[in-house]
């Protein structure tokens, strides 16, 4: 048996060793495993964009772009008409955001974002630790999690030592963020844990211990009051009253060495809806279908144009997947890992001329949709899609319109 024991042991060893080795540091932030139902009907993200890619410590960082909350949103998933927090998705403590603003509010507090309505969000950071990142615009909804815009590799040179964190209070004092009240944290946790090892030991230091005091409680029958000494009531009295003296001279001594403070912000404000002019488009989805063994997506339209230019697709857009129509609208990916197929867009029908409606068919065609894990939509209980047509017309003005409806797999 030790062999057998032995040889396992060995065994696990092993594999353990060659996870460790074989495993590639993680690249993104795993938004793959994100539901297709949740990406394609929460959030259509578009017109993201950075300032820049490469930027040095202390150097700042804009991103801007737009979004439209969906008027498909699962009924299943917490709305984000309740609310919501706009945010960036980056690994750790890499940049520090210095400003955020939806529709030109600041968003220092959550709030909450009707479905269907144009947004437009920018947010400033300062470049703070040294690497490469896959930098994400995102929503934090209430009790729905994160819900990811897409993301752009940006790399940051220079030395950490030299980041900068400062900031004027209303007194005119200057205080640097990076370690201002650090002393304080250190030597109240430190005096705690001083506490808390004292009120440990002092039961440490009684016969019998813990564990036999409990057996002799619960399987003996014995009284456990009586096993608690006058000693040990003063001792629990002294450290009753340290903690509860502890507690009100630290509130003494920081009300009188601060006595002006701002809470942090915890409330929701309203965020005004942008004024859009009509749509001069009308699309109604008259039936979706994915072929699974050409990674195929056909979705057959009826479309009214109500303008007075023809109107001809340029872009499908759905789960922060990009299918571009190459013959309207040309869009080069950023960079390796940008969810763009620049000529995966096919269009059977024609410009769509002013005053009439006709029934288009788009095919889009990648291998995004496998290799991005968006397959398992049919797998979805509801078999609901959605996403966002961008109609472009002679003058090269776009329009953008959210489409959405039940979609069937085919097996063949």
């Amino acid at each position: 048996m030790k062999s057998i024991a032995g040889v396992c042991s060995a065994i696990e060893a092993l594999l353990v060793a060659l996870v460790v080795l074989c495993s590639a540091p993680a690249q993104a932030h795993g938004e793959k495993a994100q539901q297709p139902a949740l990406r394609m009907r929460s959030v259509h993200w578009f017109d993201v964009t950075m300032s820049t890619v490469k930027l040095k410590v202390n150097d700042e960082l804009v991103v801007k772009g737009k979004f439209i909350p969906s008027k498909a949103w699962p009924e299943h998933v917490a709305s984000i008409e309740g609310t919501a927090f706009l945010n960036i998705g980056v690994p750790g403590p890499s940049f520090v955001r210095l400003d955020s603003r939806v529709n030109g509010v600041p968003m220092i507090r959550s709030t909450a974002f009707v479905r269907g309505e144009l947004y437009e969000f920018e947010v400033r950071l300062k470049a703070r630790t040294p690497g490469r990142y896959h930098v994400h615009p995102l929503l934090n909804v209430k009790d729905a999690g994160p819900m990811i815009g897409p993301g752009i590799w940006v790399e940051v040179h220079g030395n950490q030592a030299d980041f900068k964190n400062t900031v004027k209070t209303l007194f005119g004092q200057e205080l640097d963020l990076e370690s201002y009240g650090f002393k304080e944290t250190a030597t109240w946790s430190a005096l705690w844990f001083v506490v808390g090892l004292a009120w440990f030991g002092y039961w440490l230091t009684k016969v019998p211990l813990i564990l036999p005091r409990f057996r002799r409680a619960t399987e003996l029958g014995e009284n456990a009051d009586d096993m608690i000494t006058t000693a040990d009531r003063r001792m629990a009295l002294t450290m009753l009253v340290l903690t509860l003296g502890l507690i009100a001279g630290g509130f003494i001594y920081a009300s009188e060495r601060w006595p002006i403070t701002t809470p942090l912000q915890t409330g929701k404000i309203e965020t005004p809806l942008l004024v859009r002019e009509p749509s001069p488009v009308l699309v109604r989805m008259d039936d979706a279908r994915y072929r699974i063994p050409g990674r195929s997506f056909r979705i057959a339209l009826t479309v009214t144009n109500r303008g007075t230019s023809p109107l001809v697709i340029g872009e499908f857009a759905s789960g922060n997947l990009r299918f571009i129509n190459a013959a309207v609208h040309k869009v080069l990916p950023k960079d390796a890992d940008d969810l763009v197929a620049p000529d995966a867009l096919r269009i059977e029908g024609g410009a769509v001329q002013p005053g009439e409606t006709r029934q288009i068919v788009i095919y889009a065609d990648d291998a995004l949709w496998e290799t991005q894990r968006m397959t398992t939509m049919i797998s979805s209980p509801d078999a609901v899609v959605a996403g966002m047509l961008f109609f472009f017309d002679a003058q090269g003005r776009r329009h953008a319109v959210e489409i959405s409806g039940p979609m069937i797999p085919l097996f063949g």
